[in-house]
C-alpha cells in the first residue's frame, strides 16, 4: 500500500490547518456574547422614597443660618395640616415612576461658573450671552407625570407638615457655627428644604417650603417678604397699581411706563430666598454627589424651585406654584441661545412641570385685583406666565368651583383635587403668554431720580427732584386758591392785625335763639402781630391790614336760613318768659227764661 506523500506546498498547509480548526470549532458549543448594558432608566421604573434629611436655611433675620437635622430609618414620621394639629397620621409610602426626558442644561454647572452668570445677570438687569457650544441637551431620568402615584408623592414631599417624634434628632450648624440655639424665632424665618432619597441613594428628591405670607399659609410674614416678593413678582415694584401695594422702588415714570434702569438698580439686592436655596442645593449634592437630583415645591417654594430647575438643569415638580417666568428672567438665570432673553417661558426642554387648578388665583396669576387676597396683605402679584410645562386641573368647571385662596394650601390640593381626579392634569407649554402686557419699559443713562414731580426735560433728558413752597400769605383760602385780590410772594412776610370784636352773652338759649330779653355785651379787642426774620438782602414787605370792628347781630331770634324773626314770635317759641298783650277774653252769661 503506496502511502500518501506529504504535501510540501505552504500554502495547501494552511488552507489544511484552517479547516481543521473549523471543523472542530462547529463541533464545540459556542458561547453567545454578552449584550451592552442598558441603563436602569430606559423603561419606567418606580422607586420608594424616605425621609433623610431636613434642612433649614435663614434668610432675613440669621442670613447666615443653616443647619441640618438627620432623620433615622427607623424613625416616626407624620404629616398634619399643620404643625400643630393633633389630627396626625404617618406618612403613607412615597413611590414615585421615573421615566427618561431631554432637559437643555449648561455643560458646566460648577459653583463658580454659575455665581458668575448670576452676578453678571444682577448687576446687569439681564441674562449673560452665551455661545452654543455652552450648552447640552442631556438625556435624564425623570418624574413620571402622567402616573397618578407618582404626582401624589410629589404632593406630600412638597408639603412642610411633616412632624418628627420629640426627640429624634439634634439640629446640627452646617454653616459656619453660629449659635442660635438660645433664639426660638429662627425655624419661623427661611428657607426649609426635606430631602428625601430612594432605597439605593441613586435619586435624591429636595422638597422646598418657604416662610409664605399670611395670606397663604401662616402668620409668619415680615415686611421683608413684601420687599422680596414685590420686587420679583411685580411689574414696576408694586407701583401703578392697587393702593394697598407696598412700593418697593420709585422707578414708575408714568402711567404703564417703568425706568428699567432704576429697576435693575433695585433689583441688585440679592432675592434672599433663592440664594438661601442655591447654598442648600450645594450641601445636599455633596452629600450625594452621584445621585440624580429632582426638585418639588409649593406656593413661593415652588418658584424657588423651579429657579433651581432652571440653574442646574434638573427635573421640577411644583404645585400651586407663583408664576415665575419674570423673576426668573430678573434673576438673570442663563438662556440659552435661539430664545429671547426676559422670556423664560419660551424657553423648552426645561424639565419643569407646574400643577394647579382653575380656582388658586396665585397659580393662575389673578391674586391682583383691589379685593384680593394678597393685595389687602400688601403684595402685588402681578406675574402671570410660568416656565416649562403647565398642569392645569379645571376645577372650575368641573366642580363649579370659585376662584378664592381658600384652596390654595396644599392640605386642600391632595384631599380635593389629586385623589378626586382619575388621572393627573395634562401637562403642556404655555408659550404664548405675556407678562405685563400693558407696561413700557425703557432704558436711560442711569442719572435718573424719579419723583412724583418731574422739571421741565433739558437736553440731557436728567429728571431731577423738585419740591414746592408755600410763601405767599393768604387771608381768606378757597378750595381752589386764594380769595385775596392780591397775595404777597415775598419769601418773608411781617403782618399785623388790630381786630375788635363785640360778643353777646345769653344766659337763656333757645332752639330758635336767645330767650334773654337784653343779652349782656362785652367788646375786646385782639391785636395779633407775626413776624418772621428775612435773610439779607431779601426784600421784606411789611402789610398792615386795617382796623376791623365787628360786632353781633341785635337780632333776637335768627332764622335758619338768614334773617331775623324779630316782630314776630318765632316757629315754637315758648311765650312763658313775656308779658302778654292779648286782652284777656271776658265771659257773658246769657239766660233764657220763658215768658
Amino acid at each position: 500500500m503506496r502511502r500518501r506523500p506529504l504535501c510540501a506546498s505552504a500554502s495547501r498547509v494552511t488552507a489544511s490547518l484552517l479547516l481543521s480548526f473549523l471543523a472542530i470549532g462547529s463541533a464545540a458549543e459556542v458561547p453567545l456574547l454578552p449584550l451592552p448594558p442598558t441603563s436602569p432608566h430606559v423603561h419606567s421604573t418606580e422607586k420608594d422614597f424616605s425621609l433623610r434629611h431636613i434642612y433649614h436655611h435663614g434668610t432675613y433675620r440669621y442670613p447666615e443660618l443653616h443647619r441640618r437635622l438627620d432623620v433615622p430609618d427607623k424613625a416616626a414620621v407624620y404629616m398634619a395640616e399643620h404643625d400643630d394639629a393633633a389630627d396626625r397620621e404617618p406618612v403613607p409610602a412615597l413611590r414615585a415612576k421615573s421615566e427618561m426626558m431631554s432637559i437643555q442644561r449648561m455643560v458646566h454647572r460648577d459653583r463658580d461658573t454659575i455665581d458668575g452668570i448670576l452676578d453678571y445677570g444682577r448687576m446687569r438687569g439681564k441674562a449673560v450671552q452665551l455661545a452654543a457650544e455652552d450648552w447640552t441637551i442631556d438625556d435624564l431620568p425623570g418624574p413620571n407625570v402622567t402616573d397618578r402615584e407618582t404626582v401624589l408623592s410629589f404632593a406630600r414631599m412638597a408639603s412642610n407638615a411633616y412632624i418628627l417624634e420629640p426627640g429624634t434628632g439634634d439640629w446640627e450648624d452646617v454653616g459656619g457655627g453660629f449659635n442660635y440655639t438660645e433664639d426660638f424665632g429662627w425655624e419661623a424665618d427661611g428657607l426649609r428644604g426635606h430631602i428625601f432619597a430612594d432605597t439605593e441613594n441613586s435619586t435624591v428628591v429636595i422638597g422646598l417650603k418657604g416662610t409664605s405670607p399670611a395670606m397663604f399659609d401662616g402668620s409668619e410674614t415680615t415686611t421683608n417678604d413684601k420687599i422680596n416678593d414685590n420686587l420679583f413678582f411685580s411689574c414696576c415694584c408694586g407701583q401703578g397699581g392697587q393702593y394697598l401695594w407696598r412700593q418697593v422702588c420709585d422707578c414708575q415714570t408714568a402711567a404703564y411706563t417703568c425706568n428699567s434702569t432704576c429697576l435693575v438698580t433695585a433689583l441688585r439686592e440679592k432675592n434672599r430666598y433663592y440664594y438661601a436655596a442655591q447654598n442648600l442645593y450645594h450641601n445636599v449634592t455633596e452629600l450625594y454627589p452621584n445621585a440624580e437630583v429632582w426638585f418639588a415645591g409649593h406656593s413661593l417654594g415652588g418658584a424657588v424651585s423651579s429657579f433651581l430647575s432652571l440653574t442646574y438643569g434638573h427635573p421640577t415638580v411644583t404645585f400651586e406654584a407663583v408664576p415665575e417666568a419674570m423673576p426668573a428672567a430678573r434673576l438673570g438665570l442663563p438662556t440659552p441661545p435661539g430664545h429671547q432673553i426676559g422670556s423664560m417661558q419660551q424657553r423648552k426642554m426645561t424639565g419643569g412641570y407646574h400643577f394647579g387648578h382653575t380656582a388658586d388665583p396665585i397659580f393662575m396669576g389673578q391674586c391682583n385685583t383691589a379685593t384680593s387676597v394678597c393685595t389687602i396683605g400688601g403684595y402685588a402679584m402681578q406675574s402671570v406666565c410660568h416656565t416649562g410645562n403647565k398642569c392645569t386641573y379645571d376645577t372650575v368647571k368641573d366642580f363649579g368651583w370659585r376662584v378664592g385662596i381658600g384652596t390654595h394650601k396644599i392640605a386642600e390640593v391632595i384631599r380635593d383635587v389629586i385623589l378626586k381626579y382619575d388621572q393627573p392634569a395634562k401637562c403642556e407649554p404655555y408659550i404664548d403668554c405675556t407678562d405685563c402686557y400693558p407696561w413700557e419699559y425703557f432704558e436711560s443713562n442711569g442719572t435718573e431720580t424719579t419723583t412724583s414731580s418731574k422739571s421741565k426735560p433739558t437736553s440731557s433728558s436728567t429728571l431731577t427732584r423738585s419740591s414746592r413752597t408755600r410763601t405767599e400769605t393768604c387771608k381768606t383760602p378757597g378750595w381752589w386758591g386764594c380769595l385775596d385780590e392780591s397775595t404777597t410772594g415775598s419769601a418773608t412776610t411781617t403782618s399785623k392785625t388790630i381786630s375788635t370784636s363785640s360778643t353777646s352773652t345769653c344766659k337763656t338759649p333757645g332752639w330758635f335763639g336767645c330767650k334773654d330779653k337784653d343779652p349782656e355785651e362785652e367788646t375786646s379787642t385782639i391785636t395779633t402781630t407775626v413776624a418772621s426774620p428775612a435773610p439779607a438782602p431779601s426784600v421784606t414787605t411789611t402789610s398792615h391790614s386795617p382796623t376791623s370792628s365787628a360786632s353781633t347781630s341785635s337780632c333776637r331770634y335768627p332764622g335758619w336760613f338768614g334773617g331775623c324773626l324779630d316782630g314776630d314770635d318765632p316757629p315754637g317759641h315758648s311765650r312763658s318768659s313775656h308779658k302778654s298783650t292779648i286782652p284777656t277774653p271776658t265771659a257773658t252769661t246769657t239766660t233764657c227764661t220763658d215768658e
